[in-house]
C-alpha cells in the first residue's frame, strides 16, 4: 500500500518512471538482444576493465 504524499509514493513513482524509460530505450523483452550484430553483443558482454570496481 502506497499512500499519497509520502516517500514511498516518491519512490514508487520513480520507480515507475524508470521502468518507462528503460523500455523506450530497450524495449520489452529481450528481442532486442537478438538485433545485435556480433561485434555490438561482443562489446555488451565484454568487461571492461577501466570501468570495474575493484574491491
Amino acid at each position: 500500500m502506497v499512500t499519497l504524499g509520502t516517500l514511498e509514493e516518491r519512490i514508487d513513482t520513480m520507480l515507475d518512471e524508470k521502468q518507462r524509460l528503460a523500455e523506450s530505450i530497450v524495449g520489452s523483452g529481450e528481442t532486442w538482444l537478438t538485433e545485435l550484430d556480433d561485434k555490438a553483443f561482443r562489446e555488451l558482454i565484454t568487461l571492461n576493465r577501466s570501468q570495474a570496481v575493484l574491491g
